[in-house]
């Protein structure tokens, strides 16, 4: 997947608001170990706390995050994105997923009660 300029601006003003108010913590291209295969959403969401510069780095992370989003790219095919997040995320305990489609203005948001909500026209 070649990221676009739409994705990386995406991603970047989805972090900046995910960071207003310190309630939560957003990562970009954070590794992900489930069931021993790695997994890179494009943002990864975690409640918040300090990052710890100075006691090491961790390359992959096990611990889930709350919430995965993922941000299509024209080399992508929404259809992949949808199945990864039935298929891995939200059955491995993630509790959301984001689908994000920059250019068709949506957002559709999967939850682990298997509730799909669809957004449209929301930036």
């Amino acid at each position: 997947m070649t990221p676009s300029y739409s994705h990386a601006a995406m991603a970047a003003m989805l972090i900046t608001e995910i960071h207003q108010g310190r309630k939560f913590r957003a990562f970009s291209k954070l590794t992900l170990v489930i069931d021993e295969i790695d997994y890179i959403p494009d943002i990864s969401v975690y409640k918040w706390r300090k990052v710890d510069y100075l006691h090491g780095d961790f390359v992959r992370m096990t611990e889930l995050p709350l919430l995965a989003i993922e941000i299509l790219s024209p080399t992508q095919r929404d259809l992949e994105l949808y199945e990864k997040a039935e298929q891995v995320y939200l059955p491995a305990g993630i509790k959301s997923v984001w689908i994000v489609q920059p250019l068709a203005h949506t957002v559709a948001v999967l939850t682990s009660d298997n509730l799909i909500l669809y957004h449209e026209g929301i930036f």
